[in-house]
């Protein structure tokens, strides 16, 4: 199965779901978007595959500034602030060919990644998720 990750090392939702992939036995394709940045592209893609609004995929800070603009669904105005602020989104977002995932909470990997690591498994947090 081929999983890709976007991925922020300094993120700890985002490290929980690398190792949640790695200790299920899967090596995904790991992109630092905040080194590499967003494209129009990839974010219509990835907002339309997840299904979910603006509200859902922007960290709350993000949502707070571009609030006229998501009210007024002012979509390119929004895309091209996550491309000039590539933190501005939630992560991590989790693709395979099941599907793609905003995995927050974590829980959200099990729709799109058929293995898990062995039970018991927790976040570094020390929260139970298996």
């Amino acid at each position: 199965m081929k999983v890709t990750i976007y991925h922020n090392p300094k993120c700890s939702k985002s490290r929980d779901a690398l190792r949640f992939l790695r200790d299920a036995g899967i090596e995904p394709t790991i992109v630092l978007y905040l080194d590499t940045g967003w494209t129009a592209k990839l974010l219509r893609d990835l907002k339309a595959a997840t299904g979910l609004g603006w509200h859902e995929i922007l960290r709350p800070d993000a949502r707070a500034i571009l609030q006229d603009l998501i009210e007024k669904s002012e979509e390119d105005a929004i895309i091209q602030h996550v491309i000039n602020y590539p933190a501005a989104l939630e992560r991590p977002f989790v693709v395979s060919d099941k599907g793609t995932r905003l995995c927050r909470p974590i829980q959200a990997i099990f729709e799109i990644v058929g293995a898990k690591p062995k039970s018991p498994w927790q976040t570094e947090k020390g929260v139970p998720v298996l």
